[in-house]
C-alpha cells in the first residue's frame, strides 16, 4: 500500500500545517456559480480529488480555485474572467450576487478569509487581498496530442534551433518509468527555441530506440509533460489538474496518484484535482475524496467515500462497492427485505454501493464467500440471526430480537408486526400460525400471502419495514459500519515518520 499517504496526513495536521505547507486552502464557499448553488468544501488533506457524475461542477470548483491567489507577476494570476463569462449563448453562468470565500491557514496555523464577490458594475471585488501563491493550472487542453495540433515541432522541425540538452533529474526519471510502467534507459530534456518561443520537449531511449513527444502515445506525453511542470514548481506550490488520467492505463492512473501524494510530501505543495478513475482514487486517502452529486437544492459534497464507493455512485449502481450474499430463496428473499430496510434506516445513500443477492442456505453462502475471497471484487456476507459472525472473514449476522431465523422474528419477536397485521388485514398472528402449525418457516410468508390475497414479496417487503423500525438502532447502526469498512482497502502499515 502507498504509506506516503500517512506521511502526508501527518504533515497536514493543524499544528504545523502552515510549517509544511504554508498558507493553503483549508475551505471554499461557493455561492452562485453554474450548478453550485451554495456550496462548501472543508478540505482534510493537501490532495483533493473532486468525483462524480458528468456536470455536477467538479470543473467549476477547480476554476475557481485557481483565482484563489496571485502571482509575483501579472501573467501568473488568474482571474474568474479566464474562466467563467456571460456571452450571448451563456447569459446568467453566475448569480448578481455570486461569490466564492476561501479560507487560508495563517502562520500562527488558524485562519484568514478572501472573499471575491460580484459588483453592481459587473466587476469583481477584492482580487488585491489575495495571498501571494503560484499556480500551476492543468485542464484538459493544456497538453495535446502534437501531431493532432499541428504543432510547429510537426510542421517546422527544421527551423528549430536546439538550445541544450539534459537528463532529466532522479526523482522525474523514478516516477516518469514508473507511472508508465517502462523503465527508460535514458529521458533528455531538450530546451529549444522556434522564432520567438522558447519551450522544453522530452526525448527517451527505451529499447535502443529513441524518440520524442511527437512520437509517443497521448498517455505517454501527457504524463511527462505533467511530472516535468511539477518537479519545475518552487515549494509549497498549488496545482490544480482536469482529468489527469486522461489515456493512461489503469496501473498508470495508479501510479500517477502515488507520484502526486509523493511530490505533496517532498515539497509541500497543495494539490486539487478531477478525476473519474478508480484506479487513481485508489492511490489516495479517503479524506481526499469528496464526491459531488447533484440535488435540487443545488451540488451535495459527499467527503470521505472510498475508491470503490465513488465507482459505484459514478456509475449509478451499475458497479457496486461492495457484493453481499444472503441467505433464503432467490425471489423471495426475507433477509434480502430485512437487510435493505436496516440499511435504508441507517444511510440510504449507502445503499445505492451495494448489491444484495440471497443464494441459499447458510452453509451456500460460508462456501460462496470462500470461494470469492481472492477476487478482485468486494464480497461480505450477511446470515441470519440465528448464525454466528466471523468479521474478519466479512461474514456478518442481522439485527434480531432473540437471534432466530428472520420469518420467526417477523411473526414471533415483533408485537407491532402482530399490530399491523390485525390492523391492516384483521389476522391474529397467533391464530395463523397455530393453523399452519407443522409447516416449516420458511413457507409462513407464502401462507400468509395466500391467505390476504397479496403477492408474497410485497409482504415480506411490507412487515419487514415494520419489523426493522423495532430494532435496536445500535445494532443496526454496528453492521451498517462494518459493511462500510468491508468496502474499504487494507489499511497500510503504520511507520515511524518525522511530521515536519
Amino acid at each position: 500500500m502507498n504509506d506516503q499517504r500517512n506521511v502526508l496526513k501527518s504533515k497536514f495536521k493543524e499544528s504545523h500545517r502552515y510549517n509544511n505547507f504554508g498558507n493553503v486552502l483549508i475551505q471554499i464557499h461557493v455561492q452562485g456559480f453554474r450548478c453550485h448553488a451554495n456550496t462548501v468544501i472543508d478540505i482534510k488533506n493537501p490532495i483533493t480529488a473532486f468525483c462524480g457524475l458528468n456536470g455536477v461542477g467538479k470543473s467549476t470548483l477547480i476554476q475557481l480555485i485557481a483565482v484563489a491567489y496571485k502571482g509575483k507577476l501579472t501573467q501568473d494570476t488568474y482571474y474568474i474572467s479566464k474562466f467563467i463569462n456571460i456571452h450571448k449563448f451563456d447569459p446568467k453562468p453566475f448569480r448578481d450576487d455570486a461569490k466564492v470565500s476561501y479560507q487560508y491557514c495563517s502562520a500562527d496555523n488558524k485562519s484568514q478569509q478572501t472573499t471575491i464577490s460580484r459588483r453592481r458594475n459587473g466587476s469583481w471585488s477584492n482580487y488585491a487581498r489575495r495571498p501571494y501563491r503560484k499556480v500551476l493550472y492543468v485542464g484538459v487542453g493544456s497538453y495535446l496530442p502534437k501531431v493532432d495540433t499541428s504543432d510547429f515541432t510537426v510542421r517546422y522541425p527544421q527551423g528549430i534551433q536546439l538550445i541544450e540538452s539534459q537528463p532529466i533529474n532522479k526523482a522525474m526519471q523514478k516516477w516518469t518509468c514508473k507511472i508508465l510502467g517502462k523503465n527508460y534507459d535514458e529521458i533528455l530534456a531538450h530546451t529549444f527555441q522556434f522564432r520567438r518561443k522558447r519551450d522544453i520537449i522530452n526525448s527517451v531511449k527505451h529499447e535502443a530506440i529513441e524518440y520524442s513527444e511527437p512520437h509517443m502515445g497521448y498517455g505517454e506525453a501527457r504524463s511527462q509533460y505533467l511530472v516535468r511542470h511539477i518537479e519545475a514548481l518552487p515549494e509549497k506550490s498549488l496545482i490544480l489538474l482536469e482529468e489527469p488520467e486522461i489515456s493512461l492505463h489503469p496501473s498508470a492512473q495508479y501510479q500517477l496518484g502515488c507520484y502526486l501524494v509523493d511530490v505533496s510530501v517532498r515539497k509541500g505543495h497543495q494539490i486539487f484535482l478531477t478525476t473519474h478513475s478508480e484506479s487513481l482514487l485508489s492511490s489516495l486517502s479517503s479524506d481526499s475524496i469528496i464526491c459531488l452529486k447533484k440535488t435540487n437544492e443545488g451540488v451535495k459534497t459527499i467527503p470521505g467515500l472510498t475508491a470503490s464507493q465513488s465507482y459505484s455512485l459514478m456509475s449509478e449502481g451499475y458497479s457496486k462497492a461492495l457484493t453481499i450474499l444472503v441467505e433464503d430463496k432467490k425471489d423471495q428473499s426475507v433477509a434480502q427485505c430485512i437487510l435493505t430496510e436496516v440499511i435504508r434506516t441507517i444511510d440510504p445513500e449507502f445503499l445505492s454501493f451495494l448489491g444484495i443477492f440471497p443464494v441459499g442456505s447458510c452453509e451456500t453462502v460460508k462456501t460462496a464467500i470462500e470461494a470469492l475471497k481472492d477476487t478482485n471484487h468486494k464480497f461480505a456476507a450477511v446470515l441470519d440471526a440465528d448464525q454466528n459472525p466471523t468479521p474478519d472473514n466479512n461474514i456478518f449476522v442481522l439485527p434480531s430480537h432473540n437471534k432466530k431465523a428472520p420469518e420467526v422474528e417477523i411473526f414471533c419477536e415483533s408485537p407491532q408486526v402482530v399490530e399491523y397485521v390485525y390492523k391492516n388485514y384483521e389476522v391474529k398472528l397467533d391464530d395463523f400460525l397455530a393453523a399452519i402449525k407443522g409447516i416449516d418457516h420458511h413457507y409462513w410468508f407464502e401462507k400468509l400471502a395466500q391467505k390476504i390475497s397479496i403477492k408474497e414479496i410485497a409482504l415480506v417487503s411490507e412487515l419487514s419495514k415494520v419489523y426493522v423500525q423495532t430494532l435496536s438502532e445500535n445494532e443496526r447502526s454496528s453492521l451498517v459500519q462494518q459493511l462500510k469498512e468491508a468496502t474499504s482497502p487494507p489499511k497500510p502499515a503504520q511507520k515511524n515518520s518525522s511530521n515536519n
